[in-house]
């Protein structure tokens, strides 16, 4: 595949990604999440914890996928906060609150992939 079809895919993953993300985000609400974000919890934390076996399977096939294809969690948030702009100040504001969110989905591939 030539580098620019590597690319083509890679950003195409990363927006279906986002997109994803996007419509789980919408459906909990941002002011819920303004609210978890303020309090230091993890919404990406909160997320998983509430997933069912399945669909934590599913989410870690998924991102398996990405990584292996070279699309880094910061690059789906990247793409995830162009999408929703009003994410942006929830998740920028605290400090080091978003390398902690790409820090928590590196850890639940890490840790699943350990069972």
């Amino acid at each position: 595949m030539s580098s620019f079809m590597a690319r083509s895919a890679r950003h195409f993953l990363v927006i279906k990604a986002a997109r994803y993300f996007r419509r789980e985000l919408e459906k909990a609400g941002l002011d819920n999440l303004k609210t978890l974000a303020e309090a230091g919890i993890s919404i990406v934390g909160t997320y998983l914890d509430g997933s069912s076996p399945s669909e934590k399977t599913q989410i870690k096939r998924d991102l398996s996928g990405l990584l292996q294809m070279g699309v880094t969690p910061d690059m789906v948030f990247e793409e995830l906060i162009r999408q929703m702009p009003k994410l942006a100040p929830i998740i920028e504001k605290k400090e080091g609150y978003k390398k902690t969110e790409v820090e928590k989905l590196v850890s639940f591939l890490k840790e699943e992939k350990a069972m």
